[in-house]
């Protein structure tokens, strides 16, 4: 009967561990308190049953007589690790052979011992297997018999986890009580008995879930930026089971940090920085680390100079051109010069048709930008050699108190138009005179230098060449041509630009 009541018991207890897979993926709590409770069979080996050593433990007398060989277990502990914890175990226990000494020596000591211990346990691969196995040892101290006793306590068992927070566990235990006649209060041949408890099952519950240090899967990013360009980073852990609350923070190796699994940066100077991600918990953490190359912007494309040589030029003449521009290579260099015409280069040359002012345009690029800046280039006319040369324009006579142009003054004249209108660089100031006794002279000389204006206006003189004033009544003699005589007449004096004549 007692042997079919101790199968059973150990069929139960089993049952509840074996239905768990033995290999697996395991989170089991660490640096936690925890609270182990269960129940198991106890038994005493010692003196009163005439047994030394460990004895029989499965000794079936403690069954027949007396109460129930039962032990309830208890134990408070902090787990540092998966693998390593440190507690303080309860046991109290029956033990009805532990009374036996009535038989022999007469007076009953009672059957009930309580046990005390401080253990330090180690499990074997908490985090690969669900159900682990694991030894401990320690010191244990015994009250209820006839004296206070100590002595040492080593127990074996399995750890079956259930949860994050739970696993149910297998486990036995021996005490040894020193000295000998503390728990049954026999002075026998050995030093000291035993109060064990074999097997014990029961549950273990953590104060905190199990935790998950993060990992990190992966830092993506460029490897390459230019300063000033913002870069974006991004990285990836095992959000799926690591335990939460997370942190994440980032180190630009220039002082610069971030915040979340994505964050942007912007280096002000060229360089080598180290990105470095982390990740965090309570469990512990991760990092990874990328290396960034910085370097400087390019160069935005710059005109410092833009020139035209030989600037003014006479209409067919060739113009060179150039400038001084700055800029990251390769640079694109694109010249309008204002009459249509376009060129690419560095020194292009142009030969402007036409006189006139023109607007030539220098535009450079590159990828980082561009610039333009003009020049003003003026193409002369070229001129015939009479321009640059004459001095000196023939004066138109008149009759009596008239200023009606005669057929040879106008003879005298046409020669005058004819120079000023191919000159553009020469200008005429007409002198209107009068002779001594002629009418009103003031206004007569002025009718006479109007005339000679008219008539250079209606012969292809711009009025902008022209200028006329009246100089009333003629002073003295005359040097121009017509002759000392002829006081009635209007003078045509060339002026050429510069005022060199």
């Amino acid at each position: 009967m007692s042997r079919t009541i101790l199968s059973c018991f150990l069929a139960f207890c089993l049952s509840g561990i074996i239905s768990f897979p033995v290999h697996a993926q395991v989170d089991r709590p660490d640096n936690t308190f925890y609270i182990k409770a269960g129940g198991g069979i106890a038994d005493y080996t010692g003196d009163a049953t005439g047994t030394t050593g460990i004895g029989d433990l499965f000794e079936t007398d403690k069954f027949d007589d007396g109460p129930f060989p039962y032990a309830i277990v208890g134990e408070l502990g902090y787990q540092t690790s998966p693998s390593f914890g440190i507690g303080l175990g309860y046991q109290l226990g029956q033990y009805p052979l532990a009374d036996n000494r009535q038989n022999e020596f007469g007076g009953s000591i009672g059957t009930v011992r309580h046990t005390v211990q401080l253990l330090g346990r180690y499990t074997l691969k908490p985090n690969d297997w669900t159900i682990a196995p694991y030894v401990d040892g320690g010191v244990s101290a015994s009250f209820g018999g006839e004296s206070a006793g100590a002595g040492y306590s080593v127990g074996i068992g399995l750890d079956a986890a259930v949860s994050s927070r739970t696993s149910l566990f297998l486990e036995s235990r021996f005490n040894a009580v020193f000295g000998d006649e503390a728990v049954d209060g026999i002075d026998g041949s050995a030093s000291g008995d035993a109060l064990s408890a074999l097997p014990v099952a029961g549950l273990k519950v953590s104060f905190q879930s199990a935790t998950t240090p993060p990992r990190v899967l992966s830092v993506d990013g460029p490897t390459s930026i230019q300063a000033g360009e913002s870069a974006t980073y991004t990285a990836s852990i095992n959000e799926g089971e690591a335990t939460r609350p997370l942190s994440y923070n980032w180190q630009f190796g220039d002082g610069g940090e971030g915040s979340g699994l994505m964050a942007s940066h912007t280096y002000g100077e060229p360089g080598t920085y180290t990105v470095t991600f982390d990740a965090s918990n309570r469990a512990g953490e991760a990092s990874e680390s990328i290396t960034v190359e910085v370097t400087a912007p390019p160069e935005p494309a710059q005109i410092t100079s833009i020139n035209a040589n030989p600037n003014p030029v006479d209409e067919g003449e060739t113009v060179r051109f150039s400038s001084n521009v700055q800029g990251e290579t390769p640079l694109s260099r694109e010249w309008s010069f204002g009459d249509g015409s376009t060129a690419m280069g560095e020194t292009p040359s142009h030969t402007y048709e036409e006189p006139g002012e023109y607007t030539a345009r220098l535009q450079v690029s590159n990828e980082a930008g561009e610039d333009s800046r003009t020049v003003t280039v003026r193409v002369n006319q070229v001129l015939p050699e009479i321009c640059t040369t004459v001095d000196e324009f023939n004066s138109s006579f008149f009759e009596n108190n008239s200023s009606t142009l005669t057929e040879e003054a106008e003879g005298n004249l046409q020669e005058n138009a004819d120079i000023l209108s191919q000159c553009p660089n020469l200008t005429v100031r007409v002198e209107g005179f009068a002779a001594p006794g002629e009418r009103n002279p003031e206004t007569l000389s002025e009718d006479r230098a109007e005339s000679v204006a008219d008539f250079y206006e209606n012969n292809g003189v711009s009025g902008g060449q022209i200028q006329t004033s009246g100089e009333g009544e003629v002073e003295g003699v005359t040097s121009k041509k017509g002759g000392t005589q002829q006081y009635r007449r209007a003078d045509s004096i060339p002026e050429r630009e510069g005022g060199d004549m």
